[in-house]
């Protein structure tokens, strides 16, 4: 028995390998479309930017597919982004023509390969590591799961865009799912199941998540030794890894090390709020501190990893509960969710800025003073805002800030303070036009669902912003005070430049805490309006704002680590900061353990990527229905089914198959439809469907929605108790498919 399950675990797990590999075989192809690109973009970076290449590839050809969808040129389908990736590679093919760029492409690619070679490993490996462990618990159920699926389900179905909302039939999807497009773009292109795509989706934004901290973080610090007075790199170290070892150790050995720990606490770390809970409930046991083996264990089998998200307002219990999520929560839960979906985007636009400064330089004589709009800066930018706005609006806003910041300083450091603000303001306001511009194909179909601002009047307590944000600060302070204390104070007079000392990493570092401090200052000052209840009035907003504040964080403690070691001459001073970021590091990196083992049943169990599992063991009927579906029925008919409370087993069907229902989830499209009043419409219409005796009502009824098909399953049996099927059989609608209790009714039209 144990040599026969052990043989079909092996056989699912050989069988999810071959997926992963071939996913990522498709997102490496694509990636290598963008490789001339990324390597002018970031010339400067040790590693050209190679792990940007997937992102910009993903991102740039959804995009192109979702213009065309929008103006009716072309539909949502393999054979267009067929056509897309043919005229990147002849538009490749031609650049590439041209003078010496052939040249300078081969070089790069001999003299970086091992480089590449070691991001391309890191990624795939992560890509594995997250697929494993989302197959001890692949089930796409729970929280906003179906929501999510529906979504990227419905778009797989959709012949132009924007996509049909499957849970609001007849309407477009109302709410920020350029994330999911373009996981609806890798599941269309590769062929492969959604229901597997799913948890591949939810893998290689854990992949992309790691590898991207990891190449910001290790250019930060590769650029920073390059200009740092006492530790020059040779050049030399700018090609291969393998040569010029000395020179590797002393400049890419430190680089490599702040990437990994800035990668480690961005995606897999947590706060400090494991070791605090923890800590608080080994004292109320044991009456005291106790740090026996026996009293920590009894300790953590009481912690709940969700508490870290949920601490303040939940403990102590006051009317003021609020979320403060951070990347590995996301990664563990798996909701397939924009503002998870939107870390890869994000990242790239922190590490274009980078190398924008970087790239940048000016020289004696140049004209570019007298040009206060630099076009290299506002077409990157306002493309990329555009589609983190289309993926988590709140995130154009946040990364809106952090460009606002940087691009101020970053000027000022560079001419005087009337060229700099000029040219900030110009290249402000072109940023926005172009944003406006790209976002358009996406606001022309969409309505806002911000209700208004309002002034917070609750507040945190000072000891909960430590617990969950002070091992950041303990690690970033010395460094701003170093800062401030080496510059005094920035700008002295008018006119006068910011010091040398601030310039490119060292001011991109700063400017990354600035902006996180003030991302977790924001939600104590006011707050954004929404459906929420009093009592939650300001999570929404803590929760989308200190997230980001939480990645700026983690980027910023991979280059301080180095920064201090490098720049603080006295060793006492060093071994204190040294022995604080060891403290902090290992308190946050403990999360995980707690998270994955209590999520995914100390992975005891490996069931494979496949999804619908849960639905195939409690609704066997309904599944099998699923299937058919899938199979027999083509394009976005309407199918009607049971209207359903948000985060419960209704309108599985509209999720699975991404057929349009009249009404799906109330409490969801309450938000996106901005109010009760329509969704509670639909709802009450689809109950006279189900329930109504009088067949010209339901005749009007499903005329009105368009209605092709009607499902009667559990779920409708369980929601329409008085469900009168009488009334389909008068209408002459057939039952063309049955499994079961489950039926499907064809309306003859």
């Amino acid at each position: 028995m144990f040599n026969s399950l052990n043989f079909i675990f092996l056989t699912i797990m050989l069988s999810d390998l071959n997926y992963i590999v071939f996913w990522w075989l498709i997102i490496f192809f694509l990636g290598s479309l963008s490789l001339p690109l990324v390597f002018k973009l970031f010339k400067n970076f040790w590693d050209k930017g190679y792990i940007f290449s997937k992102i910009i590839s993903i991102t740039l050809i959804t995009y192109l597919s979702y213009v065309l969808g929008i103006f009716k040129f072309l539909t949502f389908t393999q054979t267009t982004f067929f056509s897309i990736i043919l005229f990147l590679i002849i538009f490749n093919i031609t650049y590439l023509s041209k003078k010496n760029n052939l040249k300078n492409f081969k070089e790069i690619l001999l003299k970086k390969k091992k480089n590449f070679i070691l991001e391309e490993l890191i990624f795939l490996l992560i890509l594995i590591f997250w697929s494993f462990i989302r197959a001890y618990k692949p089930d796409i159920d729970n929280l906003e799961k179906f929501m999510d699926w529906g979504f990227v389900n419905s778009m797989l179905r959709t012949e132009f865009m924007p996509p049909v909302d499957m849970w609001f039939s007849g309407e477009p999807i109302n709410y920020y799912y350029f994330g999911h497009l373009y996981f609806a773009f890798l599941t269309k292109l590769s062929g492969i199941n959604s229901a597997i795509t799913y948890n591949l989706s939810m893998a290689t934004v854990c992949a992309l998540t790691f590898s991207s901290a990891f190449s910001l973080a290790s250019n930060l610090v590769f650029s920073f030794l390059k200009k740092h007075n006492n530790f020059v790199i040779p050049s030399e170290v700018e090609g291969s890894l393998a040569n010029a070892r000395c020179s590797a150790i002393a400049g890419l050995k430190s680089a490599i090390i702040a990437g990994f720990v800035s990668a480690l606490l961005l995606t897999f770390g947590g706060n400090l709020h494991t070791v605090y809970k923890i800590a608080k409930i080994n004292i109320k046991n044991e009456g005291k501190l106790t740090l026996t083996k026996s009293a920590i264990l009894k300790a953590t089998q009481s912690y709940w990893y969700p508490d870290a998200t949920r601490f303040i307002g939940f403990d102590p219990d006051i009317e003021d509960k609020t979320i403060h999520e951070f990347p590995l929560y996301s990664f563990v839960v798996a909701d397939l969710h924009g503002h998870m979906n939107d870390i890869p985007v994000v990242l790239f636009l922190l590490s274009f800025l980078f190398s924008y400064s970087i790239n940048n330089k000016k020289k004696k004589g140049s004209k570019m003073v007298n040009i206060p709009i630099d076009w290299s800066l506002v077409i990157p930018v306002s493309l990329t805002l555009s589609i983190a706005f289309m993926t988590n609006a709140w995130d154009f806003f946040v990364y809106g800030l952090f460009f606002a910041i940087f691009t101020l300083f970053y000027n000022l450091s560079k001419y005087k303070a009337k060229i700099a603000i000029t040219k900030t303001i110009f290249n402000g306001i072109s940023v926005i036009l172009f944003w406006y511009i790209f976002t358009l194909p996406f606001s022309i179909n969409f309505d806002p669902m911000m209700e208004g601002l309002l002034l917070s009047d609750s507040h945190t307590p000072l000891y909960q912003l430590l617990v969950l944000y002070g091992g950041f600060w303990l690690i970033c302070l010395p460094f701003i005070l170093y800062v401030i204390f080496k510059n005094v104070i920035l700008i002295t007079r008018r006119g006068r430049r910011i010091s040398s000392e601030s310039k490119n990493p060292v001011l991109f570092v700063s400017c990354l805490i600035l902006t996180a401090t003030i991302l977790v200052i924001i939600p104590e000052i006011g707050y954004i309006k929404d459906i929420y209840i009093y009592s939650h009035r300001r999570a929404n907003t803590m929760f989308k704002l200190t997230y980001q504040g939480f990645m700026m964080y983690s980027i910023a403690c991979g280059f301080v680590l180095i920064f201090i070691s490098k720049t603080i001459k006295t060793k006492i001073i060093i071994f204190l900061f040294k022995i604080i970021f060891v403290l902090v590091f290992v308190s946050h990196l403990v999360y995980p353990y707690f998270a994955i083992r209590s999520n995914y049943e100390s992975l005891k169990s490996y069931k494979g990527l496949y999804g619908l599992n849960f639905i195939k063991d409690r609704f066997p009927d309904n599944y099998q229905a699923i299937l058919w579906i899938n199979k027999n029925i083509s394009g976005q008919p309407v199918m009607l089914e049971a209207v359903g409370d948000s985060y419960t087993d209704f309108n599985q069907i509209s999720m699975s198959t991404g057929l349009p229902t009249v009404e799906g989830w109330i409490v969801h499209e309450w938000l996106w439809r901005g109010g009760y009043e329509k969704p509670s419409a639909r709802q009450i219409d689809v109950q006279k469907i189900y329930e109504s005796e009088d067949l010209t009502e339901v005749i009007s009824l499903l005329q009105k929605y368009s209605v092709d098909y009607i499902f009667v399953g559990d779920k409708e049996y369980e929601k329409y108790p008085n469900l009168n099927e009488e009334t389909f059989i008068n209408l002459n609608a057939k039952i063309i498919a049955q499994f079961g209790q489950t039926k499907i009714y064809k309306l003859d039209k």
